[in-house]
C-alpha cells in the first residue's frame, strides 16, 4: 500500500515511526528507572542489616563491660569481640568482610556466654539479664533484615536478568548482586558443654 498516494499518507507514515520510537524510549526509561529503584532497595535493605548489626554490637559492647567486671582473666574473648567490632564499624569494609566479622562476633559472644556459666552471681545480675534479652531481640531483628535483604537482591536480580531488562542492564552497567551468605560455621551444630 502506498501511503504517499493519499493526502495524509506521508503524515501517517511519520506518525507510525514517531509512535514506535516513542514506545521504545518510554520503555527504556521505565526499565532503567525500575532497575535503579530495585538497586536502591538492595542498598536500603543492606543498610538496614548493618543498622541492626550495629544495634546488636552496641548491646554486646555493653554486655562485655558488665562481664569484664566479673571476668578479669579472659582477654581472648574480649579481643575477638573488639576485632570483629572494628571491622563492622569500618566504613571501608565490603559486604563479605562485614558478614565474616558478624559471624566472628556471634562466635565470640557465644564463647563469652559460656564463660558466664562459671560466674553465677553474674548470671543473676539484672543488668546482665536485660542485656542478654536485648541481644536475643537483636538476633531476631537481624534475621528479619537479612530476609528482607535477600528478597531485595532477588527482586533486583530478576529485573537484571529478565528480558528485556537484561539488555538495558548490560548497556547501563547494572550487574547481578550477591545474596547474603551465612558463614561456614552456621551449618554446624553448636557445642554445649556443662
Amino acid at each position: 500500500m502506498n501511503y504517499n498516494a493519499y493526502p495524509w499518507g506521508r503524515w501517517i507514515k511519520w506518525g507510525i515511526i514517531v509512535l514506535v520510537v516513542l514506545i521504545i524510549v518510554i520503555s527504556s526509561i521505565s526499565t532503567y528507572n525500575g532497575l535503579v529503584q530495585a538497586e536502591q532497595n538492595v542498598e536500603r535493605s543492606w543498610s538496614q542489616v548493618e543498622s541492626v548489626m550495629q544495634r546488636r554490637l552496641d548491646t554486646i559492647t555493653n554486655l562485655v563491660e558488665v562481664v569484664k567486671g566479673y571476668v578479669k582473666h579472659e582477654e581472648k574473648v574480649f579481643g575477638d569481640i573488639a576485632e570483629a567490632r572494628s571491622t563492622l564499624l569500618s566504613g571501608t569494609s565490603d559486604i563479605e568482610s562485614k558478614i565474616n566479622a558478624d559471624a566472628k562476633l556471634t562466635q565470640a559472644t557465644k564463647d563469652m556466654l559460656v564463660l558466664v556459666e562459671n560466674y553465677p552471681e553474674l548470671k543473676a545480675s539484672e543488668q546482665f539479664q536485660n542485656l542478654q534479652e536485648a541481644i536475643e531481640g537483636s538476633e531476631n531483628r537481624i534475621s528479619v533484615e537479612r530476609k528482607r535483604f535477600i528478597e531485595a537482591v532477588e527482586e533486583y536480580n530478576i529485573r537484571v536478568k529478565r528480558f528485556p531488562g537484561s539488555i538495558f542492564a548490560r548497556l547501563m552497567g547494572f550487574s547481578p548482586k550477591e545474596y547474603y551468605k551465612a558463614s561456614p560455621e552456621a551449618g554446624e551444630a553448636p557445642k554445649i558443654e556443662f
